[in-house]
This record gives C-alpha cells, sequence and structure tokens, in this order.
C-alpha cells in the first residue's frame, strides 16, 4: 500500500526544520525546481561518522538532535515527486547515485559508511539503490553498509494483483484510485500484466516470490538490511476489506526470510503492534510512526562502529 499524498506529506516534513548550529542546507540540482531533484543536509559540527540517507522524509526533531550529537549526518534525498518512479526505471537510482556521491566529496563523508532508507514507495527505492549498487551499476562506486524500509512493496506482480483486487472490490475511493494509477503505470512499463508478461514483473521488481533465491535481493546477502511492517490485518479487513495478500508484509517477510536462506545473518524483520499513527492521530498501520527513530539510529551508528 502506498499514498499520492505520500511524496507531498515528505516534502512538508522535510520544510518543518529546527534551528541547531549548524541549520540544514538545501542543494537544488536545478535552481528552477524546488520540488524535485534536490537534497538536504544536516551537517554535526565534530567528524563525520557516517551518514544517514532518507529518501524523501525527514526524521523527527528529537532525532535530529540526536544524530547531530553523535556524529551522524543527515540526509534527505528527494529525486523525485512522483511516487510511481521511485518503482521502476534509472531516474531514481541514478539521481541517488550522483546526489550521494557529490555529497561524500563535499562533506567528506567515509565513503562506505552510507545507511539508506525509506518510507513506502521510497523505501523501495531504497531496497532498489542498494541492488544497484550491490549489483556494481553505481556510476560513483557507492556501496552502502545498511539499507532499511518501512512498509515498503517489493514484489511487482502481488502489488498488481493487490491493485486489481482493489479496484474490483471497489470498497476504499482512495484504494481504487490508487489501484487504477498502479495497474496503467505497470502495464506501460512492463508490458502488459504480470500474465502477460511475468518476466518482466520479475526483472524489475526487488523481490521476487517466483523467482529462484528472490531474484534481485539475492544480491543483498552481505549488506545490513531492516525491514519493519505492522500487519495489523483487523485494521485492513474493517477499513480497506484487504487481507494479507493485500498487504506489503507478504513481500518483506519472503524478503528478509529468502536473505536468512542465504545466509545473511543481518537482515531482520520489525513487526510492530498498534504503532502506526497518520500525522493527525488517526490510527493507520502504513505509516513513519511504526519506526522508532531512537533505536533505529542506534542501529545505525552501531554498523558505523563496527565498519
Amino acid at each position: 500500500m502506498m499514498s499520492k499524498k505520500i511524496v507531498a506529506l515528505f516534502i512538508l516534513t522535510i520544510a518543518s526544520q529546527i534551528s541547531y548550529s549548524q541549520g540544514p542546507k538545501y542543494i537544488y540540482r536545478n535552481a528552477k525546481d524546488s520540488l524535485r531533484n534536490f537534497y538536504v543536509v544536516r551537517q554535526p559540527a565534530d567528524s563525520i561518522k557516517g551518514a544517514i540517507v532518507l529518501v524523501s522524509i525527514g526524521l523527527s526533531d528529537s532525532a535530529k538532535k540526536a544524530a547531530y550529537a553523535k556524529g551522524i549526518l543527515l540526509m534527505t534525498a528527494v529525486p523525485t515527486d512522483n511516487y510511481l518512479d521511485f518503482l521502476t526505471g534509472n531516474l531514481v537510482p541514478e539521481r541517488l547515485d550522483s546526489m550521494i556521491s557529490e555529497a561524500i566529496l563535499k562533506y567528506k563523508i567515509p565513503r562506505r559508511k552510507i545507511v539508506i532508507g525509506g518510507m513506502s514507495a521510497a523505501g523501495t527505492a531504497a531496497v532498489r539503490f542498494a541492488e544497484y549498487c550491490s549489483q556494481g551499476k553505481s556510476a560513483f562506486g557507492i556501496r552502502p553498509l545498511a539499507v532499511f524500509a518501512a512498509d515498503p512493496p517489493l514484489d511487482y506482480e502481488r502489488l498488481y494483483n493487490e491493485s486489481e483486487n482493489a479496484v474490483l472490490r471497489n470498497y476504499s475511493s482512495d484504494a481504487v484510485t490508487e489501484g487504477k494509477q498502479l495497474m496503467s503505470f505497470f502495464k506501460d512499463k512492463l508490458k502488459g500484466t504480470p500474465g502477460d508478461n511475468r518476466p518482466a514483473y520479475q526483472q524489475a521488481s526487488p523481490f521476487s516470490h517466483t523467482v529462484k533465491q528472490g531474484g534481485n535481493a539475492s544480491v543483498l546477502t552481505d549488506m545490513h538490511v531492516r525491514m519493519y511492517t505492522e500487519p495489523d490485518i483487523n485494521w485492513w479487513i474493517n477499513n480497506r476489506r484487504k487481507d494479507f495478500y493485500d498487504l506489503n508484509v507478504l513481500d518483506i517477510a519472503a524478503f528478509i526470510n529468502q536473505l536468512k536462506l542465504l545466509g545473511n545473518n543481518k537482515a531482520e524483520l520489525i513487526a510492530t503492534s498498534n504503532k502506526g499513527y497518520s500525522k493527525d492521530g488517526s490510527r493507520h498501520p502504513h505509516s513513519w510512526s511504526i519506526v522508532d527513530e531512537a533505536d533505529l539510529l542506534n542501529w545505525c551508528i552501531q554498523i558505523f562502529e563496527n565498519h
């Protein structure tokens, strides 16, 4: 599940910054465009131990302060304002590659000490970028130490089927609208439905349940991987008429399980309960609030210190 409001919410989150001794620096790749293809850096005062790159989302003020105090550079990268761009194509990974490389040079970030992550489709983009780098595609030789994501869709066959179900059930207007958008997008980009062109879906997906060793996921056997999800099935049934086949948790759990089967003991799944709430206080399991930011920050710091 994703929301068409996510990107706009991310940009608003980024814009709500508080003052530290060194404030946020906005770097626009195109001076005439302030909505996409830019990044925001919050640099600590002392030497940098590592960088956390967040795709189109910012941490809370308390987490920013903690990162600042611990020598962690925070970077929010906004490669696009269209969440569909996060799913396929080279635009997003190439822009992330260029932005991160630029920041490494400018702020003297230790080259390997990069952790990247995001929420929902932006989390999908983070996983795609980790795979992109692990496949040796980075033009600048970037290889993140770790990747994390909050409730990202990873298997596009399942995501297409979920979208089709939402349209056919016609229960939630938001789900129907998003379902139509995704179906149209995938039919265009992947040349048909999964039934028409399954290999294209398998090749594009960050994880594929129908491919041996999980498809593209198999390149992440040496990387720290952390996935967050809140599979509140009763909420989804009561509010969206969706079941487990319609939830990203299927992708996420299978993804982590496959990585462990391939020998990655640094892969972990964090399944939360009653943590998911939107910014307006309403209950929603598909929300950034399922991430314990203090624990995430400590996880990143431990990774930096161990490498």
